[in-house]
């Protein structure tokens, strides 16, 4: 536990430092393990406890910091996920476990990166929230995505007859998308593996994206694993579909790839495509999001929208302007080693060794 604890101060001062530059803003230490002081240990404390514009860092634990209801300007960050699973992620190799979370009118702004939200929800109920780099499935068994967490766009909270506008959903695992109350604008949905629960089998019905019929949104470079895709007058390029339908009028489809006809084979589509030859699988060494690369030869290879010989943009999660990350690693340093001496004395000083490195 002295181990955690120095290593948990070493990631503390590295964030110290990164907040040098603002004047105003605070970063708030979130740490429920057992011999570790931090400011708080629940998520909604941090919440209460902060001001508009701070920062809250969750750190790695097996147990959850439980749920929110945010109505302030934050950022939140947790140390990402899967992280036993790739290489150089944390030295500490333990996600940050939320519960469900509602953005309300107050919490314009807000960021949320980096957490896991082991199966809960998002609800965005105000503008300008993004959800980037988290994921929200839960294992079963061999099933990575036996039951996958909702993102939720609904209405302003204090006015349920008002849209919100401008929704970033990006970089996330495992996650299902639902705006079926009220119109959106401004919805960008990229770089996600998106579907339904995996534990109605792979030929589900249940819906893995459901858009207002007065939503128009931007979905680019997503997998879409299982489930039902049902939009109206949106965007859809360089998306990938395995088992399931793409629904609704008025889209606008180029350079998409679907196991069946879901796309057809107009505009760049590609329809009828073996899987097997698309993504890199499961295997040894190879991670549960790490297997959504596309493997050699894979036809969506410079097959996204606008690729050139000299500007190759690939179809899937991985590829176009904002490529997923593996185990949704935050854009901050992270310590991904760490190793100290046990004991020491005067003479022989207790020596530490970290090794840390950017994260983009």
């Amino acid at each position: 536990m002295k181990r955690l604890t120095a290593l948990f101060r070493v990631i503390v001062a590295i964030g110290l430092v990164l907040n040098l530059n603002d004047g105003f803003a605070k970063i708030w230490r979130v740490n429920n393990n057992g011999g570790v002081t931090a400011d708080f240990t629940t998520l909604q404390a941090a919440h209460n406890g902060a001001a508009s514009g701070d920062t809250v860092h969750l750190e790695g634990s097996p147990d959850s910091y439980g749920g929110l209801t945010c109505s302030k300007k934050l950022v939140i960050i947790g140390p990402g996920y899967y992280l036993g699973e790739n290489p150089n992620t944390q030295a500490v190799a333990l996600p940050a476990y939320v519960g469900s979370i509602n953005f309300n009118v107050g919490s314009e702004g807000s960021v949320i990166m980096g957490c896991d939200f082991n199966g809960s929800a998002v609800s965005i109920l105000c503008n300008d929230i993004v959800i980037k780099r988290n994921k929200f499935s839960q294992r079963n068994g061999a099933t990575i995505d036996y039951y996958i967490g909702q993102i939720n766009i609904y209405y302003q909270s204090n006015n349920s007859g008002i849209s919100v506008n401008n929704v970033i959903i990006s970089q996330n695992f495992g996650c299902e998308i639902n705006n079926t109350s009220r119109a959106a604008t401004g919805v960008l949905i990229s770089n996600n593996y998106i579907g339904y629960n995996g534990h109605g089998g792979d030929g589900t019905t249940g819906t893995a994206a459901n858009m207002h019929g007065n939503t128009v949104a931007i979905f680019q470079n997503n997998i879409f694993r299982r489930g039902r895709v049902i939009a109206y007058n949106s965007n859809f390029t360089n998306n990938i579909m395995l088992f399931g339908t793409f629904e609704g009028s008025g889209n606008l489809t180029a350079n998409n790839i679907g196991a069946g006809t879901q796309f057809g084979n107009a505009n760049g589509n590609q329809q009828n495509v073996d899987m097997s030859t698309v993504f890199l699988g499961a295997g040894s060494g190879i991670s549960s999001d790490g297997a959504w690369k596309l493997k050699a030869g894979s036809p969506g290879i410079g097959a996204g929208f606008g690729s050139t010989a000299g500007n190759v943009i690939d179809c899937g999660m991985y590829g176009g302007a904002f490529p997923y990350v593996l185990s949704g690693m935050p854009p901050i340093p992270s310590v991904y080693f760490f190793e100290n001496q046990p004991v020491g004395s005067n003479a022989d000083p207790i020596d530490v060794n970290i090794k840390v490195k950017s994260n983009n």
